[in-house]
C-alpha cells in the first residue's frame, strides 16, 4: 500500500487546506440529506490539491453510495452512454443518497461530440447529484458544461500545512526524516498535497542528494499523473495528451516509464511490448540527438506514452507503488566522480586532440590499463610522476583515471 493510499483522509476535516471550499462541499451534503435540490457542482484547481479526495470524503462521511467515471470511460459515445444511461434513474445500493463524480472531465475528447452529448444529458437529467473535477474551469474541453453547473475553486496548500503533513506521515512510518529534507519536499511542491506525499515516499528510502531530481511542481502535470495516465488509460489520445501537458524533461519520463513498467503491467506480452514501443522511442530520440532534426521527436514521444499505454491492454496493477527510476540513482551517486572524469577529459582533450567523448570512450581505458600496469612494474611513485610531467594530471586525477571504466561511468 503507497503512502497517498494509507493515509487518504475519510473525513472533509482530514483533510489539509482550502477550509471554505470544504465548508461549502459539507453544506453540499447536508442540503442533499435534507432533500435540498442542489446543482451539478464542478471542483476545480491544480492538480494534487485535494479535489478528488474532498469528494471521496464527503461521499464517506454521509454514507452516500459514489459512482466514479474517469478518463478513461470518456473515449468514445459508446463507452459514454454505456455508463451514463443506467445512471439517470437508478436508485442507490439499500436506499442510499448516490453522488455521481465525473473525474477528470476536462480530459474529454472534443473529437467526439456523441461524448459530449452523452455528459450533458447525466449533467441535466440525473435525478442524483453530479459533481464534476477539472483542472482548469476556463479550458474550451468544458465549456459546454458552464452554464449547467456552479463552480468551487481548490487553490493550491500552504507550504507549512504540507510540512506537517509530512512530518505526521514520516513519524507514523517511523522514519526519522531529516526536518530539512520535509521541509524541502514542502517548499518543492508548490502546494500539491499528493505530489509531496509522493516525493516523502520515495525520499524514504533514497540517498537525500535525490531531492535535486524531484524537480519544482509549477508545471501543468506532474510525474505521477502523467504516469498514471500512461498505464492506466489505456487509451491513445489520452496518454499522448498527459505526456505533451508536462515540462517534465521527456529523458527523465523515459526513466520512470523503464523502471515502472514490470511492476504495473501483469502479463508478459504487455511487458515485452511496453519494452519495444519505449526501445523504438528511445531509437527517435537518439536518431534527433544525432541528425539535428527534432521532427523524429514526435515518434518518440508518441512510442513513449500511446505506443506504452496500449501495450498494457487492461492488464494493469495500480496496488504497486511506483518506484524511483535506478538510473537516475545511480547517476547521482556517481555525479562526482563523473565530474573528475569529464574535468580530466576536458583536459586531455587538447593535448590528444580529440573530443571529450572520444577522450572518455576510448583514450582514458587505454591510459588506465597503462597506469595499472606501470604502478605494477615501476610502483605508484614514479608512476604519478611521469603522469605528472607528461600529462599534468595530480595524485587524485591518476587515482581516478586508475579506477575507470567506461561502462560504469
Amino acid at each position: 500500500m503507497t503512502l497517498l493510499e494509507k493515509y487518504t483522509p475519510h473525513t472533509l476535516s482530514g483533510l489539509i487546506g482550502n477550509e471554505q471550499q470544504r465548508q461549502r462541499l459539507a453544506q453540499y451534503g447536508i442540503d442533499i440529506i435534507e432533500g435540498k435540490r442542489v446543482r451539478p457542482l464542478m471542483i476545480y484547481g491544480p492538480t494534487g490539491v485535494g479535489k478528488t479526495a474532498a469528494v471521496h470524503a464527503l461521499a464517506n462521511s454521509n454514507a452516500f453510495e459514489l459512482i466514479e467515471l474517469n478518463a478513461s470511460d470518456y473515449r468514445d459515445s459508446e463507452a459514454m452512454d454505456k455508463r451514463v444511461m443506467p445512471l439517470l434513474s437508478n436508485r442507490g445500493l439499500f436506499g442510499k443518497s448516490m453522488l455521481i463524480l465525473l473525474d477528470e472531465i476536462d480530459e474529454l475528447s472534443r473529437l467526439d461530440l456523441g461524448a459530449e452529448k452523452a455528459v450533458m444529458k447525466l449533467v441535466k437529467g440525473s435525478v442524483h447529484p453530479v459533481l464534476l473535477i477539472a483542472n482548469d474551469y476556463w479550458s474550451k474541453k468544458v465549456s459546454f458544461l458552464r452554464e449547467s453547473v456552479d463552480k468551487l475553486e481548490f487553490k493550491r496548500v500552504d507550504a507549512g500545512e504540507i510540512f506537517m503533513l509530512l512530518q505526521k506521515i514520516a513519524d507514523g512510518e517511523g522514519k526519522g526524516v531529516n526536518k530539512e529534507i520535509l521541509a524541502n519536499i514542502a517548499k518543492r511542491s508548490n502546494g500539491d498535497v499528493r505530489g509531496a506525499i509522493n516525493d516523502l515516499e520515495l525520499m524514504l528510502g533514497a540517498e537525500p542528494e535525490l531531492i535535486d531530481f524531484l524537480g519544482l511542481r509549477d508545471r501543468k502535470a506532474e510525474i505521477f499523473t502523467v504516469l498514471d495516465k500512461i498505464f492506466f488509460s489505456c487509451n491513445f489520445d489520452i496518454a499522448r495528451n498527459a505526456l505533451m501537458s508536462t515540462d517534465i524533461d521527456m529523458e527523465m519520463v523515459q526513466n520512470w516509464i523503464a523502471q515502472n513498467i514490470p511492476g504495473k503491467y501483469l502479463s508478459k506480452a504487455s511487458v515485452s511490448d511496453a519494452y519495444s514501443n519505449l526501445s523504438k522511442a528511445s531509437m527517435f530520440s537518439e536518431k534527433a540527438s544525432r541528425t539535428s532534426y527534432y521532427g523524429y521527436l514526435r515518434y518518440s514521444s508518441i512510442l513513449m506514452s500511446s505506443g506504452v499505454s496500449i501495450s498494457g491492454n487492461g492488464n494493469y496493477s495500480r496496488l504497486t507503488p511506483y518506484a524511483f527510476p535506478a538510473r537516475i540513482s545511480r547517476m547521482s551517486k556517481t555525479k562526482k566522480s563523473r565530474d573528475v572524469i569529464n574535468r580530466i577529459a576536458s583536459r586531455l582533450s587538447p593535448m590528444v586532440h580529440a573530443s571529450m567523448k572520444v577522450v572518455r570512450n576510448e583514450h582514458l581505458p587505454l591510459l588506465s590499463a597503462m597506469i595499472n600496469k606501470s604502478i605494477e612494474a615501476y610502483g605508484a611513485q614514479r608512476t604519478q610522476e611521469y603522469m605528472e610531467m607528461t600529462y599534468k594530471l595530480e595524485k587524485d586525477d591518476v587515482a581516478a583515471i586508475a579506477s575507470y571504466s567506461r561502462f560504469s561511468a
